[in-house]
C-alpha cells in the first residue's frame, strides 16, 4: 500500500529537480529539435514520404517528439540517482519509509513528468513547421506515457548500475542514441533496402516512435496494436526489474 505523504514527497522533489532549472531541463532540448525542424522544412518543404502520401516534415515531428521524450526522461531518473551516490545520500532513500514500489514510482513519475513536459513543448514548436494536426490525441498520450515511463525507469537502471556520471553517459551515447536514430524518426523503415527493414523490427525504440506516428498521422509501418502489446510488454518488465533492484539495493547497499 502507497503511503501517500512519502509518496508525493518524493514526487514533488523529482520534478523540483528539474523545474529549478528549467531553462536548462525543458527549454535548452528545443534547441537541437528547432535546428531540426528548421533544416528539414526548408530542405524537403515540396517532398512526400513514399507510401504515406504525406508531406515529410509532418512525417518527421512523432519522431523528434519522441527524440526529446524519451531523452528528457530517461535523463531525470539517471541524473537523479547518480547525483544521489554522488552525494552519499542515495541509502537514504532505502532507509526513509518508503516501500519499493513507492521508490520505483516516485522516480518514474519525475521522469515522465519531465519527458512529457518537453514533448508538450516540442510539439507546441513543430506547429509553426506544420498543422499541428493530431489523427488521434487520447492515443498519441497514452503511447507518450508509456515511452516516458518506459525510459524513466531505464534511466534508473543506469542510475543504479553507474558508479560516476561517465557511466551514465555510456548509456546515452551507446544505447539511446542510436536506438532512436535507428528507429525510423527520419525515413520510414518500409523503404529500407533487402534485410534492413527486418532487422529494423527488432529495435523497441521503432515501435514506440512508429505508433506515436500512426497517433499523429493515422499510418504506422506496423500494427498499431502490436507496437502497443511491444511496449507495454516492455514496461511491465523494467517497472518488476526497478522494484527487484530497489528491494536488493543493487549498487546502493554496501
Amino acid at each position: 500500500m502507497i503511503n501517500n505523504i512519502t509518496f508525493f514527497s518524493l514526487v514533488k522533489r523529482e520534478v523540483a529537480r528539474f523545474s529549478k532549472v528549467a531553462i536548462q531541463t525543458i527549454f535548452a532540448p528545443l534547441i537541437s529539435t528547432g535546428l531540426y525542424l528548421i533544416i528539414f522544412s526548408y530542405s524537403f518543404q515540396n517532398r512526400e514520404v513514399a507510401g504515406y502520401g504525406i508531406p515529410y516534415i509532418d512525417f518527421i515531428v512523432p519522431g523528434l517528439i519522441m527524440m526529446s521524450l524519451i531523452q528528457n526522461s530517461f535523463a531525470n531518473t539517471s541524473s537523479s540517482l547518480i547525483g544521489a551516490k554522488y552525494n552519499g545520500i542515495i541509502i537514504d532513500f532505502l532507509l526513509a519509509p518508503f516501500s519499493y514500489i513507492e521508490l520505483t514510482l516516485g522516480f518514474m513519475i519525475g521522469g515522465m513528468v519531465r519527458g512529457l513536459v518537453v514533448g508538450s513543448v516540442t510539439y507546441l514548436v513543430a506547429t509553426f513547421f506544420y498543422g499541428g494536426a493530431v489523427a488521434h490525441p487520447l492515443l498519441a498520450g497514452f503511447f507518450a506515457i508509456l515511452v516516458s515511463s518506459i525510459f524513466s525507469l531505464f534511466g534508473i537502471v543506469a542510475g543504479l548500475w553507474a558508479e560516476k556520471f561517465d557511466h551514465v553517459s555510456i548509456f546515452s551515447n551507446f544505447f539511446i542514441t542510436p536506438l532512436t536514430f535507428l528507429s525510423g524518426v527520419f525515413y520510414s523503415v518500409k523503404g529500407l533496402p533487402g534485410i534492413w527493414s527486418e532487422v529494423s523490427l527488432f529495435n523497441p525504440v521503432f515501435y514506440m516512435v512508429d505508433a506515436v506516428r500512426f497517433a499523429f498521422v493515422g499510418q504506422s509501418d506496423v500494427a498499431p496494436a502490436f507496437s502497443a502489446l511491444i511496449i507495454g510488454s516492455l514496461a511491465v518488465v523494467l517497472l518488476v526489474v526497478v522494484t527487484y533492484l530497489f528491494k536488493i539495493g543493487y549498487k546502493v547497499k554496501s
